[in-house]
C-alpha cells in the first residue's frame, strides 16, 4: 500500500517544486510580454512609413500643382511674345493704310495701286508666318479642304470646282478655313419626253 501513496515531500524539496513552478509561469509571462511589444513596435513600424508616404504623396502633389501653374503662366507668356512679334510685324501695314488714307486724291487709280500694295505686303506677312492659300482653280472637290456652298448642273463632270465663293488657308499644312466654292452636279440630262431630269 505504501506504494500508491503519493511521496510526501519535505519542506525544502517542496519550496524548490513551488519555485521552480513560479519561475516556469513567469517565463510564460515573460515570452507573452515579449511578443506583445514585439507587434506593437512592428505596428507603430508601420505607422511611421505610412505616414511618411502620405506626406511624400502631398508633396508631390503640390510639386505637381505649382508646376501646372508654372506652365500655364509660361504659356500664357509665350502667346503673348508671339503676339507682340506679330503685331509688330502688322504696325507698318497700318501706317502704310493711314498713308493711303492721307495722300488719297481723286485719282480712284493711284487709291487703288496703294491698297494692292499694301494687300501684297499683308499677304507675304502672313505667309512668312506659314499661311498658304488652298488652291481650288481647275480642281475637284475636296470634303478636306472644300466646303460646296452651292452645286449646280454644268458642262463640267460631276465634283468639278466651277467657282471659288470665299478663300480657303491652311496654316503650317492644316486647314484653318476650307474654301467655300460652287461644283458641278455633271452635265443636264434630257429623258425621252424631252423635260430635263
Amino acid at each position: 500500500m505504501k506504494d500508491n501513496l503519493p511521496e510526501k515531500k519535505t519542506g525544502k524539496e517542496a519550496k524548490e517544486t513551488a519555485e521552480k513552478e513560479r519561475a516556469a509561469q513567469e517565463s510564460k509571462k515573460e515570452e507573452r510580454t515579449e511578443t506583445a511589444p514585439t507587434e506593437t513596435s512592428a505596428l507603430e513600424q508601420k505607422q511611421k512609413e505610412l505616414e511618411e508616404l502620405t506626406e511624400l504623396l502631398k508633396r508631390t502633389q503640390a510639386s505637381f500643382e505649382n508646376y501646372r501653374k508654372n506652365t500655364e503662366k509660361r504659356l500664357e507668356e509665350f502667346q503673348q511674345l508671339v503676339t507682340k512679334d506679330l503685331l509688330l510685324q502688322l504696325l507698318p501695314l497700318l501706317d502704310n493704310f493711314e498713308l493711303a488714307l492721307k495722300t488719297s486724291t481723286n485719282n480712284i487709280e493711284d487709291l487703288k495701286k496703294g491698297v494692292e500694295m499694301i494687300y501684297s505686303q499683308l499677304f507675304t506677312l502672313l505667309e512668312s508666318q506659314g499661311l498658304e492659300l488652298i488652291p481650288t482653280e481647275n480642281k475637284r472637290f475636296d470634303l478636306y479642304y472644300h466646303e460646296a456652298l452651292i452645286k449646280e448642273e454644268s458642262s463640267e463632270s460631276e465634283g468639278t470646282i466651277l467657282e471659288e465663293l470665299q478663300k480657303g488657308f491652311l496654316l503650317n499644312g492644316r486647314v484653318i478655313r476650307h474654301a467655300k466654292v460652287k461644283i458641278s452636279s455633271g452635265k443636264k440630262t434630257e429623258n425621252k419626253e424631252g423635260k430635263r431630269g
